[in-house]
């Protein structure tokens, strides 16, 4: 007997597009609790996220110098 996995559980690969999303846009509250829960369990995703958390910073202030 398998069990299938719940409606709202995402993949790695939907979590990796979500946390670029975040970026553009505001996600909705299904979204940030699926995104949550998801890097909440996954520890690859945990660091995938702090990495991406980390780039997001260096680009900010890479293009906040770059402005006149």
């Amino acid at each position: 007997m398998s069990q299938e996995a719940p409606a709202s559980s995402i993949t790695c690969r939907d979590t990796t597009y979500l946390v670029c999303e975040a970026r553009d846009r505001s996600l909705s509250a299904g979204e940030q609790a699926s995104l949550a829960g998801h890097i909440q369990t996954c520890p690859y995703c945990q660091v995938a996220a702090q990495q991406f958390s980390q780039l997001f910073s260096q680009l900010d202030a890479l293009l906040a110098r770059s402005q006149p």
